[in-house]
């Protein structure tokens, strides 16, 4: 018998630590905005941030910025992809890399709200966030160049951001 009321006691113990945390996650941020651009480590700050969410019942909003103003000029070449079909296809994959963070978000039961916004991606996701949000962002980019160092992104929006900004790599 006097286990039982060890274990439980150690249960309520926990319970207890489990819900402060909560509050205190609450007390601190409003909501954890997830930037992604369906690299591999955007997903791996995606389930940080959706653990973070799970834990402690915060709002989620995932975001993808379709670089518009980065697309090279594809004019001129007859065998070259249109500016409006890479248009296309860039939302098409932003909107693809956010249902995935929405899949992942169900399977922990985790609401998320989508936003496809176009732009300079660290500016966008810099509006975004309000003081009080935690932005959960990928070390690197999905660029090549952004691969080798910090990502330019995540480098711009970890220095300019108004709120806290969480680095995964």
């Amino acid at each position: 018998m006097q286990k039982k009321s060890c274990k439980i006691e150690h249960f309520q113990k926990l319970l207890s630590l489990s819900t402060e945390l909560n509050n205190l996650m609450k007390n601190e941020f409003g909501r954890i905005i997830i930037p992604t651009d369906g690299s591999k480590i955007a997903k791996k700050a995606g389930k940080k941030a959706l653990v973070l969410a799970k834990t402690s019942g915060l709002e989620v909003v995932a975001i993808h910025v379709v670089n518009t103003p980065g697309l090279p000029g594809l004019y001129g070449y007859q065998d070259a992809i249109s500016y409006d079909e890479m248009h296309k296809f860039l939302q098409k994959n932003g909107q693809f890399y956010l249902d995935e963070i929405e899949k992942m978000g169900k399977k922990m039961g985790v609401k998320i709200s989508k936003k496809l916004v176009e732009g300079h991606p660290a500016e966008e996701i810099i509006k975004e966030a309000k003081k009080n949000d935690l932005i959960v962002i990928g070390s690197k980019g999905s660029t090549a160049l952004e691969r080798i160092f910090l990502g330019s992104v995540t480098e711009n929006v970890a220095h300019h951001a108004s709120c806290p900004v969480m680095i995964v790599r």
